[in-house]
């Protein structure tokens, strides 16, 4: 199992660094229509997501890959 969640974990810190850095970019475009609070709440809602997300995988392993599954991790 311990194996199994460290693979998960990697899995959800790249998820966030690929939202973040796809954000980045689209911020620093000139097409972004955001402004500087709305895209720093978007960004804290990111990080609190993706951190309940590892707190639920570590606090209930079990229940967390009976709900998405771990098919993923015998490739």
């Amino acid at each position: 199992m311990e194996d199994k969640i460290k693979i998960e974990k990697g899995f959800i810190k790249n998820t966030e660094d690929l939202v973040l850095g796809l954000l980045k970019k689209h911020y620093s475009s000139s097409k972004c229509q955001i402004d500087a609070f709305t895209k720093a709440k978007i960004k804290g809602l990111i990080k609190r997501s993706i951190s309940q997300e590892v707190e639920y995988l570590k606090e209930h392993p079990e229940v967390y890959f009976g709900v998405y599954g771990d098919q993923h991790l015998k490739n």
